[in-house]
């Protein structure tokens, strides 16, 4: 099958795939078809990292007050974003009726990295610890330390709209243990 009045010499074949035909395209035609196939490809790859953006964790989803209660105490963490790469929290546990435990937390994104910032007066010297972005997906983030005695990693993964639940691991007593709290969205 030929396109065009030139003889067969003129033109270059092209097998399709889809079917057993055999397609003779003019040589300047395959530039503009290079140009296309190019186009195409770049496209999907472009398409590839979008679809790898839309894996991330949207950390707006943790705004707002989340209490976890058992029948010791409350577990209490509260964020807010200041903008859509930084998120400030504090976490705090009340016993009956005392705060028993107060931290300092961040969440932002310094140098194309999201970082975790916890502090705690009584802990490390009131010193900020910082823990590394190292796994997420839409649901699901965590972060590490490992040069951190305890915890190495701090995990939240939102089960609903209005349930988290946040996890510290670390080594204790000469094994990894993971305390997990099962929060609730208050309103």
């Amino acid at each position: 099958m030929y396109f065009g009045l030139h003889e067969q010499q003129d033109w270059m074949p092209i097998i399709s795939f889809t079917t057993p035909l055999l397609i003779y395209i003019r040589p300047m035609r395959w530039t503009l078809l290079a140009f296309i196939m190019g186009y195409a490809l770049l496209s999907c790859v472009s398409g590839c990292f979008r679809n790898k953006s839309q894996q991330d964790f949207d950390f707006s989803r943790l705004t707002g007050s989340w209490s976890s209660v058992d029948s010791i105490s409350s577990q209490i963490e509260e964020w807010q974003a200041r903008t859509d790469s930084n998120y400030v929290g504090r976490g705090y546990v009340l016993e009956g009726g005392d705060t028993t435990f107060l931290e300092s937390l961040e969440i932002r994104k310094d140098h194309g990295v999201w970082t975790y910032y916890a502090k705690v007066n009584q802990m490390n010297g009131g010193e900020v610890v910082p823990f590394r972005l190292t796994k997420q997906t839409p649901e699901r983030v965590e972060f590490t330390n490992l040069a951190h005695d305890f915890p190495k990693k701090i995990g939240y993964e939102l089960v609903s709209n209005n349930e988290l639940q946040a996890y510290i691991e670390g080594p204790r007593d000469g094994q990894t243990i993971r305390i997990l709290f099962d929060f609730k969205r208050n309103f």
